[in-house]
Protein backbone atom coordinates (compact mmCIF):
# COMPACT_ATOMS: atom_id res chain seq x y z
CA UNK A 1 0.00 0.00 0.00
CA UNK A 2 1.21 3.13 -1.17
CA UNK A 3 1.84 5.85 1.61
CA UNK A 4 0.83 9.39 0.56
CA UNK A 5 3.37 12.46 0.66
CA UNK A 6 3.32 16.01 -0.24
CA UNK A 7 6.43 16.96 -1.90
CA UNK A 8 7.63 20.47 -2.81
CA UNK A 9 10.19 19.96 -5.58
CA UNK A 10 12.36 22.62 -6.17
CA UNK A 11 13.47 21.72 -9.90
CA UNK A 12 14.05 23.63 -13.42
CA UNK A 13 13.98 20.39 -15.06
CA UNK A 14 10.28 18.97 -15.11
CA UNK A 15 12.30 15.84 -16.62
CA UNK A 16 14.54 15.38 -13.22
CA UNK A 17 10.98 16.41 -11.36
CA UNK A 18 9.47 12.79 -13.25
CA UNK A 19 12.73 10.95 -12.45
CA UNK A 20 12.06 11.77 -8.85
CA UNK A 21 8.39 11.20 -8.49
CA UNK A 22 9.11 7.80 -10.35
CA UNK A 23 11.51 6.99 -7.66
CA UNK A 24 9.49 8.16 -4.86
CA UNK A 25 6.68 5.70 -6.60
CA UNK A 26 9.08 2.74 -6.77
CA UNK A 27 10.02 2.98 -3.40
CA UNK A 28 6.24 2.59 -1.72
CA UNK A 29 4.89 6.81 -1.62
CA UNK A 30 2.29 8.13 -3.19
CA UNK A 31 3.48 11.76 -3.96
CA UNK A 32 1.18 14.67 -4.07
CA UNK A 33 3.83 17.47 -5.83
CA UNK A 34 4.22 21.22 -6.80
CA UNK A 35 7.46 22.04 -8.54
CA UNK A 36 8.39 25.26 -8.43
CA UNK A 37 11.39 27.06 -10.34
CA UNK A 38 11.60 30.27 -9.21
CA UNK A 39 11.53 32.55 -5.45
CA UNK A 40 7.99 33.73 -6.17
CA UNK A 41 6.32 30.44 -6.95
CA UNK A 42 8.17 28.89 -3.69
CA UNK A 43 6.96 31.75 -1.57
CA UNK A 44 3.68 31.22 -2.84
CA UNK A 45 3.94 26.92 -2.01
CA UNK A 46 4.91 27.68 0.77
CA UNK A 47 1.62 29.36 1.96
CA UNK A 48 -0.06 25.49 1.06
CA UNK A 49 -0.88 23.12 3.79
CA UNK A 50 2.51 21.96 5.40
CA UNK A 51 4.60 19.59 3.14
CA UNK A 52 6.38 16.40 4.38
CA UNK A 53 9.32 17.13 2.45
CA UNK A 54 10.94 19.28 0.19
CA UNK A 55 13.21 18.32 -2.79
CA UNK A 56 15.56 20.81 -4.36
CA UNK A 57 18.11 20.97 -6.83
CA UNK A 58 21.72 22.60 -5.96
CA UNK A 59 21.94 23.92 -9.25
CA UNK A 60 19.18 26.39 -9.77
CA UNK A 61 18.84 29.23 -12.67
CA UNK A 62 16.16 31.67 -10.93
CA UNK A 63 17.96 31.21 -7.44
CA UNK A 64 20.13 29.37 -5.02
CA UNK A 65 19.19 26.50 -2.63
CA UNK A 66 20.54 28.31 0.01
CA UNK A 67 17.99 31.57 -0.47
CA UNK A 68 15.51 28.62 -0.48
CA UNK A 69 16.97 27.40 2.85
CA UNK A 70 16.67 30.90 4.06
CA UNK A 71 13.22 31.20 3.02
CA UNK A 72 12.19 27.84 4.71
CA UNK A 73 13.59 29.10 7.95
CA UNK A 74 11.82 32.44 7.80
CA UNK A 75 8.79 30.70 6.85
CA UNK A 76 9.42 28.39 10.16
CA UNK A 77 9.30 25.16 8.01
CA UNK A 78 9.47 22.23 9.57
CA UNK A 79 9.99 19.48 6.94
CA UNK A 80 12.95 17.83 5.61
CA UNK A 81 15.35 19.60 2.84
CA UNK A 82 16.94 17.09 0.68
CA UNK A 83 19.24 18.20 -1.74
CA UNK A 84 19.56 15.96 -5.09
CA UNK A 85 21.74 17.32 -7.66
CA UNK A 86 24.75 16.81 -9.75
CA UNK A 87 27.88 16.46 -8.63
CA UNK A 88 29.24 19.60 -6.86
CA UNK A 89 31.64 18.69 -4.73
CA UNK A 90 32.32 18.47 -0.57
CA UNK A 91 32.70 21.85 0.12
CA UNK A 92 29.35 22.79 -1.78
CA UNK A 93 27.88 19.89 -0.05
CA UNK A 94 29.08 20.64 3.30
CA UNK A 95 28.00 24.62 3.05
CA UNK A 96 24.38 23.04 2.22
CA UNK A 97 24.55 21.36 5.07
CA UNK A 98 25.61 23.92 7.25
CA UNK A 99 22.80 26.05 5.91
CA UNK A 100 19.89 23.90 6.97
CA UNK A 101 19.85 21.04 4.28
CA UNK A 102 18.59 17.84 6.03
CA UNK A 103 20.83 15.42 3.02
CA UNK A 104 22.61 15.80 -0.25
CA UNK A 105 22.22 13.23 -2.62
CA UNK A 106 23.59 13.06 -6.36
CA UNK A 107 21.29 11.93 -8.88
CA UNK A 108 23.10 9.38 -10.11
CA UNK A 109 22.63 7.74 -6.71
CA UNK A 110 18.18 8.10 -6.67
CA UNK A 111 18.16 4.52 -4.56
CA UNK A 112 19.46 6.51 -1.86
CA UNK A 113 16.67 8.73 -1.78
CA UNK A 114 13.65 6.24 -0.37
CA UNK A 115 15.90 5.58 3.05
CA UNK A 116 16.89 9.12 3.24
CA UNK A 117 13.66 10.35 3.14
CA UNK A 118 12.31 7.06 5.46
CA UNK A 119 14.88 8.36 8.02
CA UNK A 120 14.63 11.83 7.85
CA UNK A 121 10.66 11.70 8.31
CA UNK A 122 11.33 9.55 11.09
CA UNK A 123 13.85 12.02 12.54
CA UNK A 124 10.56 15.03 11.77
CA UNK A 125 8.28 12.76 13.78
CA UNK A 126 10.78 12.32 16.81
CA UNK A 127 11.15 15.93 16.79
CA UNK A 128 7.66 16.89 16.65
CA UNK A 129 6.73 14.36 19.32
CA UNK A 130 9.76 15.68 21.46
CA UNK A 131 8.17 19.01 20.84
CA UNK A 132 4.65 18.05 22.06
CA UNK A 133 6.18 16.67 24.74
CA UNK A 134 7.62 19.61 26.01
CA UNK A 135 4.56 21.72 25.53
CA UNK A 136 2.66 19.27 27.42
CA UNK A 137 5.21 19.58 29.49
CA UNK A 138 5.18 23.10 29.53
CA UNK A 139 1.18 23.33 30.01
CA UNK A 140 2.12 20.87 32.80
CA UNK A 141 4.31 23.23 34.46
CA UNK A 142 2.04 26.20 34.20
CA UNK A 143 -0.84 24.48 35.45
CA UNK A 144 1.24 23.17 38.42
CA UNK A 145 2.46 26.38 39.30
CA UNK A 146 -1.02 28.14 39.08
CA UNK A 147 -2.24 25.16 41.48
CA UNK A 148 0.59 25.82 44.04
CA UNK A 149 0.24 29.48 43.74
CA UNK A 150 -3.68 28.91 44.25
CA UNK A 151 -3.09 26.57 47.11
CA UNK A 152 0.11 29.27 48.51
CA UNK A 153 -2.41 31.69 48.50
CA UNK A 154 -4.93 30.18 50.16
CA UNK A 155 -2.83 28.52 52.71
CA UNK A 156 -1.24 32.40 53.51
CA UNK A 157 -5.02 33.21 53.95
CA UNK A 158 -5.64 30.00 56.48
CA UNK A 159 -2.39 31.15 58.13
CA UNK A 160 -3.47 34.68 58.32
CA UNK A 161 -7.23 33.30 59.98
CA UNK A 162 -6.06 30.87 61.93
CA UNK A 163 -2.97 33.84 63.35
CA UNK A 164 -5.98 36.56 63.83
CA UNK A 165 -8.24 33.25 65.76
CA UNK A 166 -5.12 32.26 68.00
CA UNK A 167 -4.61 35.95 68.82
CA UNK A 168 -8.18 36.33 69.72
CA UNK A 169 -8.39 33.44 71.79
CA UNK A 170 -5.44 34.42 73.53
CA UNK A 171 -6.90 37.72 74.28
CA UNK A 172 -9.96 36.00 75.19
CA UNK A 173 -7.85 33.21 77.79
CA UNK A 174 -6.39 36.87 79.28
CA UNK A 175 -9.21 39.20 79.38
CA UNK A 176 -12.31 39.20 81.65
CA UNK A 177 -15.51 39.18 78.68
CA UNK A 178 -17.79 41.80 80.66
CA UNK A 179 -14.76 44.67 80.90
CA UNK A 180 -12.28 43.87 78.79
CA UNK A 181 -9.63 44.39 81.44
CA UNK A 182 -7.52 41.36 82.29
CA UNK A 183 -9.40 38.70 84.00
CA UNK A 184 -8.89 37.02 87.61
CA UNK A 185 -5.77 34.65 86.12
CA UNK A 186 -3.93 36.65 84.41
CA UNK A 187 -3.95 39.69 87.23
CA UNK A 188 -3.00 37.66 89.74
CA UNK A 189 -0.30 36.36 87.68
CA UNK A 190 0.75 39.76 87.13
CA UNK A 191 0.73 40.15 90.62
CA UNK A 192 2.77 37.51 91.49
CA UNK A 193 5.45 38.26 88.72
CA UNK A 194 5.28 41.71 91.03
CA UNK A 195 5.89 39.93 94.19
CA UNK A 196 8.68 38.54 92.69
CA UNK A 197 10.73 41.64 91.60
CA UNK A 198 10.05 42.79 94.94
CA UNK A 199 11.79 39.67 96.77
CA UNK A 200 14.98 40.57 94.29
CA UNK A 201 14.89 43.97 94.55
CA UNK A 202 12.92 45.81 97.80
CA UNK A 203 11.22 48.14 95.40
CA UNK A 204 8.00 48.63 97.03
CA UNK A 205 4.90 48.16 95.62
CA UNK A 206 1.25 49.06 96.09
CA UNK A 207 -2.40 46.90 95.68
CA UNK A 208 -5.88 47.82 95.79
CA UNK A 209 -8.98 46.11 95.71
CA UNK A 210 -12.26 47.66 94.59
CA UNK A 211 -15.28 46.59 94.73
CA UNK A 212 -18.83 48.55 94.04
CA UNK A 213 -21.03 49.82 96.72
CA UNK A 214 -24.41 48.55 96.86
CA UNK A 215 -24.04 46.68 93.74
CA UNK A 216 -27.25 43.69 94.28
CA UNK A 217 -29.61 46.60 95.04
CA UNK A 218 -28.49 48.31 91.64
CA UNK A 219 -29.47 44.96 89.78
CA UNK A 220 -32.57 44.48 91.52
CA UNK A 221 -33.72 48.47 90.60
CA UNK A 222 -32.50 48.81 87.57
CA UNK A 223 -31.83 45.19 85.93
CA UNK A 224 -28.62 42.97 85.22
CA UNK A 225 -28.05 44.59 82.21
CA UNK A 226 -28.26 48.18 83.83
CA UNK A 227 -25.67 46.52 86.18
CA UNK A 228 -23.45 45.22 83.52
CA UNK A 229 -23.03 48.95 82.20
CA UNK A 230 -22.16 50.00 85.36
CA UNK A 231 -19.60 47.25 85.90
CA UNK A 232 -17.80 48.46 82.24
CA UNK A 233 -18.33 52.25 83.33
CA UNK A 234 -15.99 51.04 86.84
CA UNK A 235 -13.94 49.07 84.77
CA UNK A 236 -13.42 52.08 82.04
CA UNK A 237 -13.05 55.18 84.86
CA UNK A 238 -10.28 52.73 86.97
CA UNK A 239 -8.39 52.51 83.70
CA UNK A 240 -8.02 56.14 82.69
CA UNK A 241 -7.45 57.02 86.33
CA UNK A 242 -4.14 54.63 87.10
CA UNK A 243 -0.79 55.40 85.55
CA UNK A 244 0.57 53.93 82.44
CA UNK A 245 2.90 51.09 84.53
CA UNK A 246 -0.11 49.89 86.75
CA UNK A 247 -2.08 47.07 86.02
CA UNK A 248 -5.54 46.56 86.49
CA UNK A 249 -7.74 43.47 86.43
CA UNK A 250 -11.33 41.65 87.31
CA UNK A 251 -11.16 39.52 90.40
CA UNK A 252 -14.70 38.71 89.45
CA UNK A 253 -18.06 39.71 90.50
CA UNK A 254 -18.13 43.72 91.12
CA UNK A 255 -14.33 43.15 92.80
CA UNK A 256 -10.74 44.78 90.74
CA UNK A 257 -7.78 44.64 91.52
CA UNK A 258 -5.20 47.30 90.64
CA UNK A 259 -1.14 46.65 91.21
CA UNK A 260 0.77 49.52 91.64
CA UNK A 261 4.37 49.01 90.87
CA UNK A 262 7.14 51.78 93.14
CA UNK A 263 3.72 53.08 94.86
CA UNK A 264 3.86 53.48 98.50
CA UNK A 265 0.93 53.27 101.05
CA UNK A 266 0.41 57.55 100.82
CA UNK A 267 0.76 57.20 96.57
CA UNK A 268 -1.64 54.01 96.76
CA UNK A 269 -3.86 56.01 98.87
CA UNK A 270 -3.86 58.84 96.63
CA UNK A 271 -4.85 57.02 93.68
CA UNK A 272 -7.72 55.52 95.52
CA UNK A 273 -8.66 59.19 96.25
CA UNK A 274 -8.95 60.50 92.16
CA UNK A 275 -10.55 56.71 91.37
CA UNK A 276 -12.93 57.32 93.73
CA UNK A 277 -13.55 61.07 92.77
CA UNK A 278 -14.19 60.02 89.03
CA UNK A 279 -16.55 57.24 89.66
CA UNK A 280 -18.11 59.53 91.52
CA UNK A 281 -19.00 61.93 88.72
CA UNK A 282 -19.11 59.42 85.72
CA UNK A 283 -22.85 58.20 86.37
CA UNK A 284 -24.73 56.66 84.05
CA UNK A 285 -26.96 57.96 82.22
CA UNK A 286 -30.41 56.31 79.64
CA UNK A 287 -33.65 57.82 78.87
CA UNK A 288 -35.38 56.33 81.86
CA UNK A 289 -32.80 56.94 85.07
CA UNK A 290 -29.83 57.88 85.99
CA UNK A 291 -27.19 55.84 88.29
CA UNK A 292 -24.54 57.05 90.55
CA UNK A 293 -22.08 54.36 91.26
CA UNK A 294 -19.45 54.56 94.28
CA UNK A 295 -16.48 52.04 95.38
CA UNK A 296 -14.50 51.06 98.43
CA UNK A 297 -10.74 50.24 98.28
CA UNK A 298 -8.74 48.16 99.94
CA UNK A 299 -4.97 49.25 100.33
CA UNK A 300 -2.24 46.85 101.25
CA UNK A 301 1.64 47.96 100.60
CA UNK A 302 4.06 44.76 100.54
CA UNK A 303 6.45 45.04 103.49
CA UNK A 304 8.79 42.39 104.96
CA UNK A 305 6.92 40.73 107.19
CA UNK A 306 4.84 39.32 104.15
CA UNK A 307 5.63 35.68 103.57
CA UNK A 308 3.56 35.82 100.34
CA UNK A 309 1.64 37.39 98.23
CA UNK A 310 -1.32 35.84 98.96
CA UNK A 311 -0.56 37.85 102.59
CA UNK A 312 -0.81 40.86 100.64
CA UNK A 313 -3.78 40.22 98.73
CA UNK A 314 -5.26 39.48 102.09
CA UNK A 315 -4.49 42.51 103.72
CA UNK A 316 -5.85 44.34 101.37
CA UNK A 317 -9.33 42.22 101.23
CA UNK A 318 -9.42 42.93 104.88
CA UNK A 319 -8.97 46.48 104.53
CA UNK A 320 -11.56 46.76 101.57
CA UNK A 321 -14.16 44.73 104.25
CA UNK A 322 -13.08 48.02 107.01
CA UNK A 323 -13.92 50.39 103.91
CA UNK A 324 -17.43 48.97 103.90
CA UNK A 325 -18.09 48.66 107.69
CA UNK A 326 -17.12 52.76 107.72
CA UNK A 327 -19.50 53.77 105.28
CA UNK A 328 -18.17 52.95 101.74
CA UNK A 329 -17.48 55.17 99.22
CA UNK A 330 -13.95 55.15 101.19
CA UNK A 331 -10.57 54.10 100.74
CA UNK A 332 -8.72 52.18 103.73
CA UNK A 333 -4.74 51.32 104.16
CA UNK A 334 -3.75 48.15 105.81
CA UNK A 335 -0.81 48.26 108.59
CA UNK A 336 2.19 46.69 107.24
CA UNK A 337 2.39 43.58 109.02
CA UNK A 338 -0.81 43.81 111.09
CA UNK A 339 -3.75 42.45 108.55
CA UNK A 340 -7.04 43.17 110.96
CA UNK A 341 -5.22 46.94 112.02
CA UNK A 342 -6.36 49.88 110.06
CA UNK A 343 -4.08 53.15 109.95
CA UNK A 344 -5.60 55.07 107.22
CA UNK A 345 -9.06 56.64 105.57
CA UNK A 346 -10.04 58.63 103.03
CA UNK A 347 -13.84 59.04 102.61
Amino acid sequence: MFKPLRVLLIEDSPNDARLLLHELRRCGYDPVAVRVDSLPSMQAALTEPSWDIIIADYNLSQFSVTTALGVCKEHAIDAPFIIVSSLVGDEKAVAAMKAGAHDFLEKSNLARLGPAIERELQDVEVRRACKRAEAALQKANEELEAKVTERTRALVHANLKLRKAVYKLKKLSREDALTSLLNRRTILERATGEWARWRRYVSAFSIMIIDADDFKSINDRYGHLAGDQVLRLIANTVKRSIRAVDIVGRLGGEEFVVVMPETSAEGALAAGQNIMSNIRQARLRTDDFAIQATVSIGIATVSLDDKNFDTVLQRADVALYAAKRQGKDRAVVSACGFSELVVASIA
